[in-house]
């Protein structure tokens, strides 16, 4: 599972000879879009066409997409990477969100190909944990997670050759990404993305739509440039209402103070995906669910005050990853559908970690028969 990369490459083209800190790149260089087609992209299995919007979440936690008009691929370049930036509010305890999935929008003029939907070489994604405004992503090149993604459509059969695309990366399973919320209250610190496409004339959709913490601009990095002189300045479209130089991103994550772990050397019926319907704090309502029941077997929720990985579950095929010595209940039954929703009192420990097992007959670890990730839950 290829979760990191080397620095990313080009994305967007600019307008050449301009030197000074910030940029305008004018609308006229822009190509309207038209509307898109829907696919998913598994890091596991790769894309496929779809018009369903699988949404894992729970939470949408930064939204940048809506009122697109405009796409750019101009004087595109290996050489180039372009970041542009979000932020995450402060909340809860953690400081961070944990993102598992992410939806973005993209246009290409590649050729049509007459026997059916075309995969490009596909596309570079990094992400930084923090950009700042006219002077790039700190720490640059080095960043928080990068995704290769190879094979990502580039048409959809419309003879006029331009297609759009909007794709929903699944990161669940591993692959998901721990960025930081803000630093200060209101403060709008902003994290970096970057996507860079491996083929020409593609590139991202932009629009009007302003998420949290975004500015109107991205930057630029011209990696032909010698060590430490690649990052050349901040562009944009020149404040225009319908053009604002923000592209097109939803990030939607684990419920706030809430993240997924795995075993560091996960096993073949380590296949049960768990995840909660909401927070799980101190004096409320918390919810649990298995998001892939299989309609036949049980399931059992095991709730613990500290994680282990151990292979012991399912014969050895699947891994413990929740302290059983430390259990704060009795194994809880979810029955078929693997749910479950509990009032918590109002002092729980500060940290808990809860883990899903499938299991046919009465739940005991010799009828186990498959195991989820874990999840840890602060407070």
């Amino acid at each position: 599972m290829l979760r990191s990369i080397a620095t990313g490459v080009a994305l967007l083209g600019l307008m050449a000879g301009a030197t000074a800190q910030q940029q305008t790149l004018t609308t006229g260089t822009a190509n309207r879009t038209v509307a898109p087609q829907h696919g998913v992209y598994k890091m596991e299995s790769g894309f496929e066409l779809t018009q369903s919007t699988p949404r894992t979440g729970p939470d949408t936690l930064f939204n940048n997409r809506g009122g697109e008009y405009y796409f750019d691929t101009l004087n595109q370049s290996t050489s180039f990477e372009y970041v542009d930036e979000g932020s995450f509010p402060q909340t809860g305890v953690n400081g961070t969100e944990q993102v598992n999935e992410l939806v973005w929008e993209y246009c290409s003029f590649e050729p049509d190909d007459p026997g059916g939907v075309a995969l490009n070489p596909g596309s570079v994604m990094t992400f930084y944990n923090e950009t700042i405004f006219n002077a790039g992503a700190t720490g640059w090149p080095t960043f928080q997670c990068g995704y290769a993604i190879a094979g990502l459509p580039q048409w959809d059969g419309n003879p006029a050759g331009l297609n759009c695309w909007i794709i929903t990366l699944d990161l669940s399973g591993g692959f998901e990404c721990t960025l930081p919320q803000e630093q200060t209250l209101g403060g709008a610190e902003t994290f970096g993305w970057s996507n860079t496409y491996l083929s020409l004339n593609t590139g991202p959709v932009f629009g009007s739509t302003n998420g949290y913490g975004v500015v109107d601009g991205f930057e630029w990095y011209d990696l032909t440039q010698p060590a430490g002189a690649e990052y050349q300045f901040n562009v944009f479209f020149g404040g225009g209402p319908k053009a604002q130089a923000n592209w097109n991103l939803e990030l939607n994550g684990y419920a706030n103070d809430t993240e997924a772990y795995y075993s560091a050397a996960p096993l073949a019926n380590d296949t049960v995906q768990w995840n909660t319907s909401g927070e799980v704090r101190a004096g409320s309502l918390a919810g649990w669910v298995v998001e892939n029941p299989d309609g036949v077997s049980n399931y059992g929720m095991l709730v613990s005050n500290g994680a282990v990985d151990s292979p012991v579950v399912a014969g050895g095929t699947a891994s413990l990853l929740v302290n059983s010595s430390g259990l704060l209940t009795s194994p809880i039954p979810m029955g078929t559908a693997g749910s479950f929703g509990v009032n918590l009192p109002p002092s729980i420990p500060s940290s808990i970690f809860t883990q899903a097992v499938q299991h046919t007959g009465a739940l005991s670890l010799a009828s186990t028969t498959a195991a989820s990730n874990g999840l840890q839950h602060s407070n």
